[in-house]
């Protein structure tokens, strides 16, 4: 059984990519079930095959413990670690190959508190696992921005200890033009971090700092796969990540045993 928790920023796309990718994986015979992990979600584009919000939601939370409504998102995901065995029995009472973990809005509440980590590493315990990190297109269109979001996803990998693969989401909105220039940007550290310094006028960019951006560009793991989860584009591709991660390979048809390791 393999676990693919998808996460990014509040309005990356999370929710609409589960259901891309579940929706793909299953128009290709595979054997994949979502799990909702976002306990203030008020309405999601698919149904749910398990989900956090049967046993603690955010607007109860605010209720019971007169919280505010950024104070009871924070105790309720808290709270959800209590329901973790719980809805690992409900994932594995299904027996999947495949599990996509779509995590909660706020992303520094649940990449950079103790209570995600325990959910990631619980939840998945002995079986493969792999993070895909959401970057808005719009987002990415201007150097500063995008860096602020690569380094962002830095620190999500190194808090949570997942492998993690980037994803560019909402790639339809992008002109061919920003893509090739984002493409160039990421291949070319040093045209990056020229474009960066017209960006930043006030900001001394030193050799030093091009050396830092150089270093960090070139340590990625993955380039930045350009997924839309209106028109599919690159769902293919980011499966093909999926499974050399977690398998080993890009055929779809490689599937594990969903017992444990």
């Amino acid at each position: 059984m393999y676990y693919i928790f998808i996460l990014g920023p509040a309005g990356s796309g999370k929710s609409y990519l589960t259901k891309a990718l579940s929706s793909w994986m299953r128009d290709r015979g595979l054997d994949v079930i979502t799990v909702n992990l976002d306990p203030a979600a008020d309405w999601l584009p698919y149904a749910p095959d398990v989900d956090i919000r049967n046993y603690v939601t955010t607007e109860d939370v605010m209720k019971k413990f007169n919280l505010g409504p950024n104070g009871a998102l924070i105790a309720s995901v808290d709270l959800a670690t209590n329901y973790v065995d719980d809805i690992k029995a409900e994932i594995e009472s299904t027996s999947p190959n495949y599990v996509i973990v779509d995590t909660p809005g706020q992303l520094e509440i649940f990449a950079f508190r103790i209570a995600g980590k325990v959910i990631v590493d619980r939840l998945s315990k002995g079986f493969k696992r792999v993070s895909v990190f959401l970057i808005d297109s719009y987002i990415a269109t201007r150097p500063a921005p995008l860096l602020s979001m690569l380094f962002l996803s830095l620190s999500t990998f190194l808090y949570l200890q997942v492998p993690q693969i980037n994803v560019l989401s909402k790639a339809d909105v992008l002109s061919d033009q920003d893509a090739e220039r984002i493409r160039r940007w990421l291949e070319l550290p040093s045209d990056f971090a020229y474009e960066l310094s017209k960006e930043l006028p006030g900001f001394m960019l030193t050799l030093d700092h091009v050396s830092l951006i150089e270093g960090f560009l070139s340590s990625l793991t993955t380039e930045l796969i350009a997924v839309s989860s209106v028109t599919e584009q690159g769902i293919d591709s980011l499966y093909a990540y999926i499974q050399r991660v977690v398998a080993g390979g890009e055929d779809y048809l490689t599937e594990e045993p969903s017992e444990a390791l």
